[in-house]
């Protein structure tokens, strides 16, 4: 038998378990996992060997919400803000490279041990979102990370919240903005329930065989969706086998107004219109109430916690701990958000720690290790609803692995009690990553990625933000502006 014997101190073979088999032997033929332990140093005869020394081997990180930002928000001059007011700040550019974009957070993704990710519905308002979906999903593939991506859809609430005033907001603002920003506006993705359909036949015709790739649908959230829009992309997901991916009650003002739009609340209405079950994730979640905690749990959806874009943006802090304790599956992702500004997922793992233990989650030593790293590996590969299997180092499992050195993470000096779970868990960090393997493709070796450097994409992303910065976007500069303080004033944020 040939393929590659990746050596090791150890292999964390199953996250959701705890279980750690040492040495470390995995054998990769192809895209897959064909022997491990003893039996791949038996069956390796032939196989070239890759040395990794004191790294721990285990499946590859999943970071299960972003959309392909690969510039840091502050970078490109919106800084935080609440919500609301910063989505309107971001619109004051025009439509960038969303290849670009894509291609450098893909790369930083796979720099810090991502082998999957989820690219929740995202628009840069170019009018032709068939052609961004496409850039991004092209980016994707030519990194070597594998992609759910999600097609977005949004038919309101386009400035504000449909039980907002739309026309007074509007009035309010200086003379230019109120020009610029009159109806008739485009969609921001490619219309309604037949035009987003017929983008997910055409994706799906492309790029649907492609092994890197799963498609699901992104309706943006149920305060910019109508319910028939929900309902038809719910009934073609169900028809076809897509998940359904979209924000739930992620900032404050989303909580009231979706008291006002779901009297009965909006988990109630999602699942009568066919839009909540296992085939179902739902990102942020920061504001849900006991009651939506049990109608998630009982449906069988997952939820995708990101809590430094949630902190960050102002929103709260998601309640992880009792989600947990309703049998609910979390998975995380950064948003393109993270607290530390980069797409450090096992960072973000450790703020998720902390929060959930200071909310009240009192789970102590391996059972936290674990479900921590279940996070962003087993409940990462539902949450993106993952064809292939993976989430676990076993025989006939895709070759999504990374490596982690222990150097750092377990100090020569520790004591010989020191759990490797446990300190993966709680001190692993994306710096401590020496190898990023995705269907048996080395992607990333001790910091270097495959194809183009770091650097050089970083470049491209920043010219296409320096192109885009004086276009027109969403009115201009000053109309974004203008918007932005409307909607803090308008929502009671200033």
């Amino acid at each position: 038998m040939s393929g590659l014997l990746i050596r090791t101190a150890g292999v964390l073979i199953d996250p959701a378990s705890g279980l750690v088999e040492t040495p470390g032997r995995v054998l990769v033929e192809g895209e897959r996992i064909v022997a491990v332990g003893a039996d791949a140093e038996a069956s390796a005869e032939s196989a070239q060997h890759l040395d990794l020394g004191d790294a721990i081997l285990m499946p590859g990180l999943i970071n299960a919400h972003q959309h392909g930002r690969g510039i840091s928000q502050v970078l490109l001059g919106y800084p935080d803000d609440h919500l609301e007011p910063w989505i309107a700040r971001r619109q004051g550019r025009g439509a960038p490279d969303p290849y670009a974009l894509t291609r450098l957070a893909a790369a930083n993704m796979l720099k810090n041990g991502v082998t999957a990710t989820v690219h929740a519905n995202y628009s840069y308002g170019s009018g032709d979102y068939a052609a961004e979906a496409r850039a991004s999903l092209r980016a994707y593939i030519d990194a070597g990370l594998r992609v759910t991506f999600c097609v977005g859809a949004m038919d309101r609430g386009m400035l504000v919240y449909p039980s907002q005033d739309e026309t007074g907001l509007i009035q309010s603002l200086p003379e230019i903005a109120r020009g610029r920003l009159a109806p008739p506006r485009r969609t921001p993705y490619a219309g309604g329930a037949s035009e987003t359909i017929a983008l997910m036949r055409a994706l799906q015709a492309e790029f649907g065989d492609h092994p890197l790739v799963t498609l699901a649908y992104g309706p943006a959230g149920p305060q910019w969706v109508s319910d028939e829009l929900l309902a038809a992309l719910a009934a073609d997901a169900r028809d076809h086998g897509l998940g359904i991916h979209l924000h739930l009650l992620e900032s404050p003002v989303q909580a009231s107004e979706g008291a006002n739009l779901y009297p009965e609340g909006c988990l109630r209405r999602m699942q009568a219109l066919g839009a909540l079950g296992s085939h179902t994730a739902l990102a942020h979640c920061v504001h849900v109430t006991e009651n939506d905690m049990d109608q998630i749990a009982q449906s069988g959806a997952i939820v995708v916690h990101n809590p430094g874009s949630n902190m960050r943006l102002a929103n709260g802090t998601a309640p992880v701990a009792a989600m947990l304790a309703a049998g609910i599956p979390v998975a995380l992702g950064t948003d393109n958000c993270a607290l530390t500004d980069d797409e450090d997922l096992l960072a973000e793992l450790h703020l998720a720690d902390g929060l959930s233990r200071a909310s009240g989650m009192h789970v102590l030593g391996a059972v936290r290790a674990r479900q921590l790293l279940a996070m962003v590996t087993t409940n990462g590969a539902r949450a993106r609803f993952a064809r292939e299997s993976s989430g676990r180092v076993e025989v006939g499992q895709v070759a999504d692995l990374v490596a982690i050195s222990t150097a750092r993470v377990l100090a020569p000096w520790c004591d010989s009690d020191t759990s490797v779970l446990e300190a993966i868990a709680f001190r692993a960090r994306g710096s401590d990553v020496v190898l990023t393997m995705v269907g048996g493709e080395i992607r990333q070796r001790g910091g270097m990625l495959e194809g183009n450097p770091l650097d050089e994409l970083a470049r491209a992303a920043a010219n296409t933000a320096r192109a885009n910065r004086s276009a027109s976007g969403l009115g201009g500069q000053e109309t974004a502006e203008a918007l932005s303080s409307a909607l803090a004033r308008l929502y009671g944020y200033r």
